[in-house]
């Protein structure tokens, strides 16, 4: 009986030696794993998606000079207020992903039109008529110049609305035109009002001048569109010099 009790003692004494061992081993993980995890938290990897004019590396490297890690670090919504800063921003939204990935989802400001300024100088507007960076990422966009319009700086703050109430007008103009004929939008090299304020348009090809005058413009250009097919396969709009389509139902072409 006493050989018994010995045995069942020295047997619960390894038991508590084991599970002794086995706390302090779990421990030691438990804390290295969550040194691990808090480490991760402090090494955030962002994710940018969304990006049609400037690249995600572009907005990455303004993100990293913006701020020091400590500060990104201590409030991951910073990142939100930081890129609506940037004037190529329309929207953005973050997500996270567990355990150390942020996604960032943006919708960009895309050229629309730009205003002439002088020579090598030019001022990009979005569809919206706010005003963006003419950067180098995006003077190579084939959008419509808008000339002979009052270019003083202090009409085009950056990520505002221009406030040219013509500058606006014309926008609306154009983007109503892109909405019902994006082709002849995309043709459009230059736009531009007489002292009437009568609107000209000159399209890229050979350039062919269309002057609208200042009334029912948009159906005069379903005029235009309704004159183009009667030409059928025989002439194009652009194998005219100009088109006057001044006057009511009428279109006055030199060749």
């Amino acid at each position: 009986m006493k050989a018994n009790r010995a045995h069942i003692k020295d047997l619960l004494t390894a038991i508590t030696r084991v599970f002794t061992v086995s706390s302090i081993i779990m421990l030691i993980w438990l804390s290295y794993f969550w040194g691990e995890k808090k480490s991760s938290l402090n090494q955030t990897n962002i994710y940018i998606c969304g990006t049609s004019v400037l690249g995600s590396d572009y907005y990455l490297q303004y993100l990293e000079s913006s701020f020091d890690a400590g500060n990104f670090h201590s409030d991951i919504n910073i990142l939100l207020d930081k890129i609506y800063e940037h004037p190529f921003i329309k929207g953005a939204r973050l997500s996270h992903r567990y355990p150390d990935k942020v996604i960032l989802e943006i919708s960009e400001r895309v050229p629309f039109a730009r205003v002439n300024s002088g020579p090598d100088q030019m001022i990009m507007l979005d569809e919206h008529c706010f005003v963006i960076p003419h950067i180098e990422q995006v003077k190579s966009y084939s959008v419509p110049t808008l000339s002979r319009f009052n270019s003083e700086p202090k009409l085009y703050p950056i990520g505002e609305k221009a406030l040219s109430v013509k500058i606006k007008d014309t926008i609306d103009w154009l983007r109503l035109l892109n909405q019902n004929h994006p082709d002849l939008y995309h043709n459009i090299s230059e736009i531009f009002l007489t002292n009437n304020d009568e609107i000209n348009l000159v399209l890229a090809e050979n350039p062919t001048k269309i002057m609208l005058g200042n009334s029912d413009t948009h159906y005069k250009i379903d005029l235009l569109r309704a004159f183009e097919k009667t030409m059928g396969n025989k002439k194009n709009i652009t194998d005219f010099a100009y088109l006057d389509m001044r006057y009511n139902n009428q279109v006055i072409v030199k060749e």
